[in-house]
């Protein structure tokens, strides 16, 4: 059987309305470079494959993280309100 992950969960304190959007901003950030070194990298002549789907896997990791943030926070809002 294969081993689940289980989440590891944490909690930021995004009052300031600055926090969130350094957080977001730099996740999209990281996931744009990681995607476009993934895409040079395939037009090299001979192409690191195992370079290549580890940037895109990376990139995927930040795009889940920043959809996962937003469905906390929207959570959270319904909870509150």
């Amino acid at each position: 059987m294969a081993e689940q992950n289980v989440p590891f969960h944490i909690v930021l304190d995004l009052t300031e309305d600055r926090a969130y959007s350094v957080l977001t901003l730099a996740l999209e950030g990281y996931a744009e470079r990681t995607r476009a070194e993934a895409a040079d990298e395939e037009h090299n002549e001979q192409p690191n494959q195992f370079q290549v789907n580890d940037l895109n896997a990376l990139a995927d990791i930040a795009g889940n993280l920043l959809e996962d943030i937003d469905r906390q926070l929207t959570e959270t809002d319904k909870a509150l309100s």
